[in-house]
């Protein structure tokens, strides 16, 4: 038991993170540049564009279904697959996929030891701004630390860091929202000179039109004609004595209208790569419709793609803490590199030789729990079978 003490036991103290102001980032430089401080982060998140694009990547990849490939161990696999479900994955990944917006995510895992299992029952979320990557000997380039309270996160057994990596093999990954940033605070400034021009323009000027015998006479006419009509408030009715005609004089703010939707498309595509597959494809073509939403595609299974690999830590510390020494099944996040259904039915239609397992374990087909909740539509041959009688016939009885 010495061995797995530490895993079953809570090492964060998430009181003291409530008082952390922050700590630098290899975004410092770029925040420095635009002003900022990382907090713009979380005020980008209160615009409902933003928020909605983002909650609509992490949906997308969530309500994905995971499976095991098996290992040899057949134990191993039965465990991996009672004891680490959707449902485990799901609260883990809600936590994880942060580091899509943010850049970097991370948590503590906790364990509890039920029946025989170190079984993991919930993850606690590391605040960003925790942490920190201090240059220190014997310390991995790419392990943050817990700034405050100096916890090493290099247990993987009870840590599990995530980044939404673009390549460039960043400690911090690379957030989504630094590429709206500039739409984003351009919009900021349209809606607030929209809603200037809005107060301006909103009640349309009216203007008299009199005739008068001098300058004197004209000057005295219009200051009593704008004392009345300045008095004037929506549904008044009025008249005006020795006035040839009375004109309203409008003004146009659309231009502040078409400044926000094209900020908003262009935060389309930094958080989805595409506009059409999240906007209103008013002058999209179908063919671009379905390029955008294909698009869309590839970026979910791209964010699939790093997090399964990072789901696979939790698997290599379930089968370590349970089956010691003994290989662990790999785990795949379908629907994103598995052939799809019509293909799988192409093939079985051509006998094309195709794995049942794989068709119940990844194309996740409802398996029938015994004979009798089976079925099986049955396909009329118009002949004879080998005892004499129409298949045809013997189907429908």
């Amino acid at each position: 038991m010495a061995r797995t003490n530490s895993v079953t036991s809570k090492i964060l103290n998430l009181t003291g993170f409530r008082s952390i102001m922050g700590y630098v980032a290899d975004t410092s430089s770029w925040l420095n540049d635009v002003g900022e401080r990382e907090s713009v982060f979380d005020e980008m998140r209160d615009d409902p564009r933003i928020e909605s694009l983002i909650k609509n990547r992490k949906d997308k990849v969530l309500q994905m279904t995971g499976s095991f490939t098996e290992s040899k161990n057949k134990r191993v696999n039965e465990a991996c697959e009672n004891l680490l479900t959707f449902n485990t994955f799901y609260k883990l990944n809600n936590i994880l996929l942060n580091a899509v917006p943010y850049g970097l995510s991370a948590c503590e895992v906790l364990w509890k030891f039920v029946d025989g299992f170190y079984i993991p029952y919930n993850f606690v979320p590391i605040p960003r701004n925790a942490l920190s990557f201090p240059q220190r000997d014997g310390l991995d380039f790419n392990t943050p630390v817990i700034t405050q309270q100096n916890i090493v996160l290099d247990d993987k057994r009870k840590f599990i860091v995530h980044r939404n990596d673009d390549g460039s093999l960043s400690q911090w990954g690379r957030p989504a929202l630094r590429s709206a940033y500039g739409f984003w605070k351009f919009k900021q400034m349209g809606v607030k000179f929209w809603a200037m021009a809005a107060e301006i323009v909103g009640a349309p000027t009216i203007l008299a039109l009199f005739d008068a015998r001098n300058e004197t006479e004209a000057k005295e006419r219009a200051k009593t004609l704008t004392e009345i009509m300045s008095d004037w408030k929506s549904g008044s009715n009025g008249s005006l004595g020795n006035v040839r005609d009375v004109k309203v004089i409008s003004s146009q703010i659309n231009d502040f209208k078409t400044i926000v939707e094209i900020c908003d498309t262009e935060i389309a595509y930094a958080l989805t790569c595409q506009s059409l597959a999240v906007n209103e494809g008013q002058y999209g073509t179908r063919a671009q419709g379905t390029l955008h939403e294909a698009t869309y595609d590839e970026t979910i299974k791209g964010d699939a793609y790093l997090l399964q690999q990072t789901d696979q830590q939790l698997v290599n510390a379930f089968v370590e803490l349970n089956f010691p020494g003994e290989a662990a099944p790999q785990y795949d996040i379908d629907s994103t590199d598995f052939a799809s259904w019509e293909i799988i039915r192409d093939a079985i239609d051509r006998g094309v030789p195709v794995s049942l397992k794989a068709l119940y374990n990844k194309v996740h087909l409802p398996k029938p729990t015994d004979e009798k909740d089976s079925f099986v539509k049955a396909q009329p041959s118009f002949g004879f079978s080998d005892r004499g009688k129409d298949d045809f016939f013997q189907n429908r009885q």
